[in-house]
């Protein structure tokens, strides 16, 4: 019997050996598991600094930790938690196993687990697999193997590196950071509890969704500890009684999340090219920089809250640009990634109402067909009917200012002249096309005429991003380079898309602190303590304001508004996104002055009158009436002469700005006359109804909408003689139209005084 009793022994030994020590040699361990701490791809900035690193399934993760690092009151909790064996076992826990099946039998199921901490690592480094009794036997197995192949504290750093602790938070560090702002090594033991506890659920015990379960669970582990005897009665009771310190919500556990999301979108190639190569990618971002805009835009932020009563949705995004590269240094696209509402919107991509931010382009295409920054524009009341129905362009204040130069009017943001000139250079066409082939502002729609002449005004949607690049490309004097986010990318040669000449004389329109005084004031947000070319914008209601600009070295963008879209506290550009803009434009400046572009050799700076844009070095005429004025290109006005002005010096104004000489916003009575007699014919035109127009008669009108006013630019209306062979013209002795009928039909307006004829072709369709 004894002989009998040895044999079973030494059989049950020698299966006991197979199966613990041989059968799991044939388990392969899951991938990178023995490798160390798992190493995702890492950003660094251009200087190296770490900015983020991607762990598996591209959670949010900070740099892994190594065991050293790791607390002995959170590797105790953990333990006490989920496997208090954990340094005396070979992997597989047969107390916990017999009490599984001694519960499971009791219950006809399963109601506790037995998995030890190693086979939880092997769960969490295999991919996902069905929860069946074969999985429980691989992973077990496995678990052996990687005990016969690595110490404790190997398998305890894998573990900690790569345990879910809800919100995203992936490893130990980062749900230190994350959940209370600090170092690994400076957890308290109720903070190590809490965290403990959260792998186990970690939705369910999510300290911000349900902080009372959360609070039982911890309460629980310190239990656990004590009995473990882990801490004793004082440190349990001390660490019961402490209130935790939460952070409000997610902390920043990687830096510049919107580049790092950008970039991954789109540079997928690097991303795959870095990931399977050093798994390093040194991007174009300056940390430093990064950290002082976002902090610049929450300061702000909440300033412009309190000042304005706005609520706490405000939003802000910044993009700051190296022109000599197209890196991007530093981008923001909302006020906080995590802590604010829809944080996690782009602002610096998200496609925003543009505002006056587009019309330097406007004026930058009338430089390149000849005029100067002297040439006048009339600010005067306009009309414009299309097809969508009539257009009056009205300028920020609500008031008109007659003749206006260029610099004058780009300067101080007046919205009518640049209207006019659009409409002068060939309508919306003319700008869409530079906006989106020059440009590549991807934003836009396709066809120009959905915006019509309103398009100077911003009337289009844009992105930060690439408008603040487009405004590098002014930066580069009319070089356009496409923007980067990664370094040692080979950068394409610049296109120059702008006359580099013409591109100077804009940048010291947009730079001319004194020009933009009637608008901004003398000690605007724009007045920074070097030369610097700046542009702001307002879209309509004040949901969006914008303002960009540039040195010769950096381009900086800023827009601040609302993801809901919602109407701002009259919020406009200088008020909101300016201050944000001077603060990074000196952060950037802050080593000294960055200079400024040399002078064009063939650039002329003369003496102009200021109202009609003429030469005025041999007219005595008062100092508030010239200026000097650069001229490029051959661009030089005309000299005035003696017959451009009254008797007693006034500057003679055209018949063009009749209506409103007579208006009260007229304050040129001592400084300007009106002509007698047109010198200039003004163009006659059919403005209504435009050629090409189509119009429709809609039964919900009255008259079916069937009558259309009839209307010429340069003669007056009393002047016109109407005539259509297809329709019916009428009048009410003041007014005139047309009786609309469908088809295609011509218009003749015949001008009696001056004996002129033009005509207008257009379509009339039935709803």
């Amino acid at each position: 019997m004894k002989r009998k009793i040895g044999i079973g022994v030494l059989a049950a030994a020698l299966l006991y050996g197979v199966v613990i020590y041989i059968v799991p040699i044939f388990f392969p361990l899951p991938e990178n598991l023995l490798a160390g701490p798992p190493q995702g791809l890492l950003f660094l900035d251009r200087k190296e600094k770490p900015v983020r690193r991607l762990l598996d399934g591209d959670l949010r993760a900070d740099e892994p930790s190594t065991y050293d690092e790791f607390p002995k009151s959170l590797i105790e909790a953990t333990l006490a938690a989920e496997d208090c064996r954990f340094f005396s076992h070979n992997g597989l826990d047969y107390m916990s196993i017999g009490r599984a099946v001694r519960d499971a039998a009791v219950k006809k199921r399963f109601v506790s687990g037995a998995s030890t901490v190693t086979q939880q690592t092997i769960k969490l480094y295999s991919p996902p697999r069905k929860r069946v009794f074969r999985t429980k036997f691989i992973e077990a197995f496995t678990a052996r193997k990687l005990e016969m192949f690595a110490d404790k504290e190997t398998i305890l750093t894998a573990y900690f590196n790569h345990l879910p602790y809800g919100n995203q938070f992936t490893g130990a560090r980062t749900a230190a950071r994350g959940y209370f702002g600090k170092p690994l090594s400076d957890l308290s033991i109720a903070e190590s509890a809490l965290l403990a506890g959260l792998p186990n659920k970690p939705s369910y015990f999510n300290p911000w969704k349900n902080p009372d379960a959360a609070r039982k669970r911890q309460l629980w582990i310190l239990g656990r500890m004590k009995e473990e005897r882990y801490i004793d009665e004082t440190e349990y009771t001390t660490a019961a009684a402490e209130p935790l310190n939460l952070l409000p919500g997610p902390a920043q556990v990687f830096h510049a999340p919107h580049f790092t999301e950008l970039l991954r979108e789109q540079n997928p190639d690097t991303i795959k090219e870095a990931i399977s190569g050093s798994r390093t990618l040194r991007t174009t971002l300056d940390l430093d920089l990064q950290r002082f805009v976002e902090s610049t835009v929450s300061a702000e932020l909440a300033r412009l809250t309190h000042q304005s009563n706005e609520s706490n949705d405000l939003q802000s995004a910044v993009v700051v640009i190296d022109n000599e590269t197209g890196d991007v240094l530093a981008l923001t696209g909302s006020r906080s990634f995590f802590s604010s509402r829809s944080g996690q919107i782009n602002g610096a991509w998200r496609p925003r109402s543009a505002g006056s931010t587009l019309k330097p382009f406007t004026y930058l295409v009338a430089l390149e067909r000849g005029y100067n920054a002297a040439s006048v524009l009339p600010d005067t009341p306009i009309e414009y009917i299309t097809s969508t129905g009539a257009y009056q362009p009205v300028n920020f204040d609500r008031r008109f200012n007659g003749p206006v130069s260029i610099r004058h009017a780009l300067a101080n943001s007046l919205n009518v002249p640049a209207v006019k000139l659009l409409d002068q250079l060939g309508g919306p066409e003319v700008l869409h096309s530079t906006l989106t082939k020059d440009l590549h502002l991807t934003g836009l729609k396709s066809d120009p005429v959905e915006y019509g002449l309103g398009l100077t005004l911003g009337n289009a949607e844009v992105r930060l991003l690439e408008l603040t690049n487009a405004y590098a490309c002014l930066a580069r004097l009319g070089q356009y380079l496409p923007y980067r986010f990664v370094m040692d990318e080979s950068t394409p040669e610049p296109v120059e898309v702008f006359d580099a000449d013409c591109a100077w004389v804009l940048a010291d329109i947009l730079s001319d602190n004194d020009a933009r005084v009637a608008a901004f004031g003398i000690h605007s947000p724009l007045n920074l303590p070097f030369r610097a070319a700046c542009k702001t914008g307002t879209s309509t209601d004040f949901r969006d304001n914008w303002t960009i600009g540039f040195t010769p070295n950096f381009t900086v963008g800023v827009w601040v508004g609302s993801f809901s879209n919602r109407p701002l506290n009259q919020i406009s550009g200088s008020m909101g996104a300016a201050p944000i803009f001077h603060q990074v434009m000196v952060r950037l400046n802050e080593g000294g002055d960055s200079g400024w572009y040399e002078t064009p050799a063939d650039a002329e700076r003369r003496i102009v009158d200021t109202l009609s844009g003429k030469l005025a070095e041999t007219i005595d005429l008062p100092s508030s009436r010239v200026r000097e004025e650069w001229f490029v290109n051959g661009s030089v006005p005309f000299e005035a002469t003696d017959r451009d002005y009254t008797e007693d010096g006034k500057t003679k104004l055209s018949l063009l700005y009749t209506n409103w000489w007579r208006s009260e916003a007229n304050d040129l009575q001592t400084e300007a006359a009106l002509e007698e007699v047109l010198e200039v014919t003004p163009e006659f035109r059919i403005v209504s109804p435009l050629e090409g127009t189509v119009a429709y008669l809609d039964p919900d009108l009255p008259n079916d909408g069937s009558q259309f006013p009839l209307k010429v630019a340069g003669s007056g209306q009393e002047e016109i003689e109407w005539a259509s062979d297809s329709l019916e013209v009428r009048s009410d002795g003041q007014r005139m139209w047309v009786v609309l009928q469908p088809g295609e039909h011509e218009i003749v307006a015949h001008d009696r005084k001056s004996g002129r004829t033009v005509a207008s072709r257009f379509r009339v369709e039935a709803l």
